[in-house]
Parts: structure tokens; C-alpha cells; sequence
């Protein structure tokens, strides 16, 4: 499949808004009669997953006027969001010049008006150096938000400035914390993995396959047909529970109980791996005693799981080897979110399906590679720094969340308007900043606009956010950046990318250029991705940016990682090289003894959601996605989109619809306890239980879902708000 765009086809697309003049310059940049066709390489980035799914296009000159799946690369199959990039690209109401406002913070106009970079850039500096020397380096925030691509240069950037409050869109709510949950229990990070020839049960957890790249789902496929039983948990029937031989539709929020009765099949009828469970596991008799009161009628009264599925669901999982893939998201959105992912994740662990053929991998990758940087090299962050205890002590997120400071290098930025208000951060440096990340947005946003300065970069102008800072920098779009690389597991793929529009540039330029300023620029490369990518890629042996670009359009393989199985017996999954696992007891853990050393509940113990009440009767899952939305931006930057769906939609059961007289297509208006109404478009189906709701987050003005969340309740271990419990009401508009 490819796509073709025209001018005049984008331009009659598009929605002309107030930056409607620099739609002149979108193109002026060549001469397409005059220029010779060339083909580049790119990573779609509108899953938020980093560097992704391959993209090839074809140019002229310095206009992309064609793209197509790049056949080479391992993600090679582009949905609806790669499709629109192009569109995205040269939509008219990109930002393409530096920005600085005129008018006071507060005013209904900001008063923007275009600056060079050289202002840009001298302002920024000098900002932050008087900032640190008045009142110290933690007061100036770090932040990368959508896309996830520049955090590796920006806490770079935030380590050799000296500031501990570095902060992500993923130390807000994302994955992270389900990290934290498999951290806790293996001592490193494991998402889950697809089936292989060996498998015989495959458990899907929480993972709506609609919101993965499309080769997900054909693997899900082929496994099925080869004869691989299938474990959905989920509380929606999504098209993974549909084809699933047992579909676990929990309410949400009730995972540790549902994997305690599940657990608790198990033990009482002798199915799990006992050698492995006492040589290699810490715990166990503890969580088996806990899990005796979760009978199989018990877990049903709590889960709403049928008793006899329960059983079923533990007998076929015992007829493994099995294998998990988790949820990238959505486990940890709740009061209980850790815990919840712990525990469905320590089944693999109770039938030792660990680190075997047909089970769950455990990849030992090149030396120095950082699977959470996207294949980066530990000395592009020098997490020495980041993990000392000094530095630990010293970040804003120390007393609110201890277990999340002692585990991540991110700090978590949740209190940040308390933050503010106590004079502890003053100025802000973010890079795909949204202040509606977080509940109760217009509470992030007032704090935003008391700082003493502060400023974003980005590929729009995106007043709710933009319009509380000082400063807005064009960034690069996806297909003009050479940084970062592609990195899929040890292979790695090069860019081949156009010249940035008018005077964007990529976000990886602009926080090295900064760091030339603020430090040497020898740190900092003197500026130049290129140069940067190049000095990670020669510390592996035999690699080079130049020889990366020259495999084009195929992928190169790191060297190095270790290979094989069961690589716990041969110290290969520990930095002491000691047989084990890298947690405190050097096994997998059920009691973690990281939590217990905070005072934490130690076992993974279910916890009830917060109750609903008469008023508000309905569990939101707020965050669910459809193959077309993932994040805002998808909302307004890609009109293509659009055309699908041009609002909030929510899911709500037939019987719930039925109870409200409500139907198909109905305009709602929604409402929690912290507010409302928000409007949205109703879709009656049984993708969701009885009592249940889902929608998209990301909509603004009167659809923006967030303003129904609270910031008070979250979860202790992480800070993450509650994005799937929260109580609402539905009643037509």
C-alpha cells in the first residue's frame, strides 16, 4: 500500500487556523521540476513508542510526495496513524519559527510574536544559569513528553546542568509503571513476548490489540492457528477476548484477585512448578497462604469472573510452556495499579515458564544497551550520576512517592503545582509538552503560568498548554530528525531524512545546542546529532553512524548479548554475574523486599477500587484506544483522522444504555464527583460489562475526560492517577 499527497489535496484538508501565514512556506523549500527523486527512511512515532514502525518515502527535492511500508525494517506494517504523517508534515499550521510572547501570562492573548533563534537560545540560557546560581539546579524542571525520541539528550542535558527534577511524560502515566510491577518481581524490565513454536498457552493482559502496531495482531493470529490456547484477561471484550479459548472479563481493577484464585487452582491441585518455585522464587509459601482464601467462588464474588473459568483458566495456563504479553498502560491507572500488575505477571513464575523454550524470555542485549532509551547507550545519561544517593535525595519526589525514587531516574512531576507554589521549581524546559497528561489540567496550567519563565518545544502551536509559557521552539517533525536510530531489541535501523521546514529543528539539536551554552560542547557534540549518534554507535565494536546509513534500506545487528535459555543459572541476568535474578534476594520475588524496606505491602494483595455510589454508578476506563487515536495529537494535527472519528465517543452496555434510555448516537454528558459535564458521542455495544464505560483521553475544550479525574487518589508506589476506577454519571445532553 502506498499513499500519495498533493497540495492542493493537504490544503483542502486541512484546517486553516491562526498560524495560517506560515502555510506559505511549507513548501518553498524546492523546486520539484528541478530536483532529483531520492528515497529516505523514517520510524513513525504516533504510538508514543519511540522510534517504531518503518516508513520509506519518496522525494523530490526536499517534498516527500509518497510513502510505503519499508519492507526491511521489523516493523514493517503501517496502520492508520503512520499513514497520516505525511499530512501532519506539511500541514499548514505547523510551527516552523522560534515564538515568544509579549503579553503578560493571564492575558487572553499572548502576543506571540516570531524571534530568531539566536534570541531563543540567549534567553533560554540566561534564564537558566541565573535560575541555578539564585536558587539551585533542581529548580529548573526537565521534561520530555510525545514523542519519547529526545529524552536521552535532555537528561543529558539535565545531568550535566545539575537538576535531579528530570520528568517524563512516563514518570506522569504511562508504562512506567507497570515496569516498576515487573521490576519489583524479576529485577528488570519485561513488557511480555509473542509465542513461539515451543508455546502452547499464550495469556494476553489487559492489551487491547487494536493499540498495537499491526504486526501485533497477526502474530496473535498465527499463533492461533498453529494451536496455541489462548488467555485473555480483560474487562472489555476487545478482538483479543474474542478469539481467546478463555476470556477472563474481570471488573476493573480486580487483577491480584483474580490471579490469587487462579494461583490458588494451582497450588491446591499440584499444578504448578514446585523445583522451580523453591529454588528460584522468594516468597511463595507466604503469597500460597494468602491465596488459600481465594477460592475459586470467592475470586468470583470479587472479579465477577465465573468460578468454573477460574479453573479452567488455571488447568490450561498449568499446560504450558506459556508465555504473557502485558499492557502497556493500563494495569497501573488505578489505586492498586502496581500490585494488580505484579501479581498477574508472577503466574509465569509460579509454572516456570521463565527464561525457557515456549515461555517467557529474558534478552541479555549488547553491553551498555538501555532497552527503556530505545537501544541508547548507558554513557549517553551516566546513570552512575543519576543514581547516587545524593541525587536521589535531592529530587522534589523523595517523600510523596520513596519506592518509585529509589527504582527510576525520572522524577515523578504529579505535585508539581504544590511544587510550584512553594518556590521549589521556577523554570520549565519541556520538550513535547501537554499540561493534559494530568487530572484536573487547569490546575497544571495556573501553576505553569506562576513560573518565573518557562518555555516548550513541539511540531504545533497548542495554546492550552503553550499559551502558560514564555517561549515555543519548531521541532523537527519525524520525517526530518536523524536522531535517535531505530532499535529493535540489538537491531538498530538509520534515518534518511528531509531538511526541517522553515527553521525547525529536530528536538536532539536543540538540546545539545542548549547544552553547548549551559556546558562544554564537547558534552554536548558541539551541537550535532549526527556526531552523537555516532559516538553511542563505535562503543559497539565494529559500528558507525556511516555504516548504519550505508545498510540502508536493510537493518544492522548489534554485537554482543547473550543467547540461550534459563541464563538465571549462569549469572547472566545479574551484574554481579551470580546465578539469579538483580533483586535483593537474588530471586523472583512474590515478597518484595524493596517495597517491605518502605513499608509497603511486601505481597501483591488485592485492594478494592474506590466505591461507587447512587450518583455515580459507572467505573470509567478512561484511556481506551481505537487503531486511529492514540494520543491528542491525533486529534487535530492529522485531519485524516478526523474523518473517522471527529470526537469523544464512549462504550457503554447495551443494558446500562437500556436502564438510561439512552441509544445508539446519543449526545451524553458525563460526570464524577471532581467534574463535568463533559460531552460525548454514545456507542451502545458489548465491548464493555455491564456497569462499565470507556472513552478516549486526549479531546479538549468540552470533551477533555480529564477534567472528571481526581488528583488525590493514585497509586502509593508510583503517583500515577487513577485513570480506570474514577465513578461517574452518564445522562443524555
Amino acid at each position: 500500500m502506498t499513499v500519495q499527497l498533493t497540495r492542493r489535496a493537504l490544503f483542502e484538508s486541512a484546517a486553516l487556523a491562526a498560524l495560517v501565514p506560515s502555510a506559505q512556506n511549507v513548501f518553498a523549500e524546492t523546486d520539484p521540476k528541478a530536483e532529483a527523486d531520492w528515497t529516505g527512511y523514517t520510524f513513525c512515532d504516533s504510538c508514543n513508542h519511540g522510534p517504531h514502525c518503518g516508513i520509506k518515502f519518496h522525494a523530490r527535492g526536499n517534498t516527500a510526495h509518497r510513502i510505503e511500508n519499508w519492507a526491511e525494517n521489523p516493523n514493517h506494517f503501517l496502520c492508520s496513524k503512520g499513514w497520516a504523517t505525511l499530512q501532519r508534515l506539511y500541514n499548514p499550521n505547523r510551527l516552523l519559527y522560534p515564538m515568544k510572547r509579549t503579553n503578560p501570562k493571564g492575558s487572553a492573548d499572548p502576543g506571540w510574536v516570531r524571534i530568531s533563534w539566536d534570541e531563543a537560545y540567549k534567553t533560554i540560557a540566561a534564564k537558566m544559569l541565573a535560575t541555578r546560581e539564585k536558587y539551585g539546579a533542581k529548580s529548573v524542571m526537565f521534561y520530555a513528553g510525545d514523542p519519547k525520541e529526545p529524552r536521552a539528550p535532555i537528561q543529558r542535558l539535565a545531568r550535566y546542568f545539575g537538576s535531579t527534577t528530570w520528568c517524563t511524560e512516563s514518570s506522569a502515566a504511562c508504562r512506567s509503571g507497570c515496569l516498576v510491577g515487573e521490576t519489583l518481581n524479576f529485577g528488570v524490565e519485561n513488557i511480555g513476548a509473542a509465542p513461539t513454536a515451543k508455546t502452547k498457552v499464550f495469556m494476553i493482559c489487559a492489551t487491547n490489540c487494536w493499540s498495537k502496531p499491526i504486526g501485533w495482531w497477526n502474530m496473535v493470529l498465527a499463533a492461533k492457528a498453529r494451536g496455541v490456547k489462548i488467555i485473555t484477561v480483560d474487562p472489555r471484550r476487545t478482538k483479543a477476548a474474542e478469539i481467546a479459548d478463555v476470556h477472563l472479563q474481570l471488573k476493573v481493577g480486580t487483577d491480584s484477585a483474580l490471579a490469587a484464585g487462579i494461583t490458588h487452582v494451582l497450588v491446591k491441585e499440584n499444578l504448578y512448578d514446585k523445583a522451580f518455585v523453591e529454588k528460584w522464587t522468594h516468597g511463595f509459601a507466604e503469597y500460597a497462604k494468602y491465596c488459600e482464601a481465594f477460592t475459586p467462588e470467592k475470586t468470583e464474588e470479587i472479579t465477577g469472573v465465573p468460578a468454573e473459568k477460574i479453573v479452567e483458566a488455571a488447568r490450561l495456563w498449568a499446560k504450558g510452556p506459556g508465555v504473557y504479553i502485558s499492557t502497556p498502560q493500563s494495569l497501573s491507572h488505578n489505586s492498586n495499579g502496581v500490585q494488580n500488575t505484579r501479581a498477574l505477571l508472577m503466574l509465569i513464575a509460579t509454572m516456570g515458564y521463565v527464561d525457557v523454550e515456549g515461555g517467557l524470555p529474558f534478552p541479555v542485549g549488547p553491553k551498555g544497551m538501555r532497552l527503556h532509551a530505545f537501544g541508547l547507550h548507558d554513557d549517553m545519561i551516566d546513570p552512575a550520576w543519576w543514581d547516587a544517593p545524593e541525587q536521589r535525595e535531592a529530587r522534589l519526589d523523595r517523600e510523596a512517592v520513596p519506592v518509585w525514587n529509589h527504582m527510576m531516574d525520572q522524577c515523578s512531576p504529579n505535585d508539581f503545582p504544590e511544587w510550584v507554589e512553594a518556590g521549589k521549581v521556577r523554570m520549565f524546559c519541556g520538550w513535547g509538552f501537554n499540561v493534559n497528561i494530568w487530572p484536573q489540567p487547569e490546575t497544571y496550567r495556573k501553576a505553569f503560568e506562576k513560573l518565573d519563565f518557562g518555555f516548550a518545544c513541539d511540531y504545533f502551536y497548542r495554546p492550552a498548554s503553550h499559551d502558560a509559557l514564555d517561549i515555543i521552539l519548531p521541532a523537527a517533525i519525524n520525517y526530518e530528525r536523524y536522531a535517535p536510530y531505530g532499535a529493535y531489541g540489538p537491531r538498530v535501523a538509520a534515518r534518511r531524512p528531509l531538511k526541517p521546514l522553515g527553521e525547525a529543528k529536530e528536538d536532539w539539536r536543540i538540546a545539545l545546542e542548549l547544552g553547548c551554552i549551559v556546558d562544554k560542547p564537547e558534552n554536548f557534540f558541539e551541537g550535532d546529532p549526527v556526531k552523537c549518534l555516532d559516538w553511542i554507535l563505535t562503543k559497539y565494536e565494529g559500528f558507525s553512524w556511516a555504516k548504519l546509513d550505508a545498510m540502508l534500506p536493510k537493518v544492522g545487528t548489534l554485537p554482543g548479548g547473550v543467547k540461550g535459555f534459563r541464563k538465571y543459572e549462569t549469572g547472566h541476568m545479574r551484574p554481579d554475574g551470580k546465578p539469579g535474578f538483580n533483586t535483593p534476594s537474588g530471586k523472583i520475588e512474590y515478597v518484595s523486599e524493596v517495597l517491605k524496606a518502605f513499608g509497603v505491602e511486601p505481597l501483591p494483595k488485592f485492594k478494592p477500587m474506590m466505591p461507587l455510589t447512587k450518583e455515580f454508578d459507572l467505573r470509567f476506563i478512561n484511556g481506551t484506544r481505537k487503531p486511529y487515536i492514540t494520543h491528542s495529537k491525533t486529534r487535530q494535527d492529522q485531519p485524516y483522522l478526523m474523518e473517522i472519528e471527529d470526537r469523544l465517543t464512549i462504550d457503554m452496555n447495551p443494558k446500562d444504555a437500556e436502564k438510561r434510555g439512552l441509544k445508539e448516537g446519543d449526545d451524553v454528558l458525563i460526570r464524577s464527583a471532581w467534574g463535568g459535564p463533559v460531552k460525548a458521542r454514545l456507542t451502545v455495544t458489548i465491548l464493555v460489562p455491564e456497569g462499565t464505560i470507556g472513552g478516549q483521553y486526549g479531546w479538549l475544550g468540552d470533551m477533555n475526560t480529564q477534567t472528571l479525574m481526581t488528583r488525590e487518589h493514585r497509586d502509593p508506589i508510583t503517583g500515577y492517577p487513577c485513570y480506570f476506577e474514577v465513578p461517574v454519571s452518564v445522562t443524555k445532553a
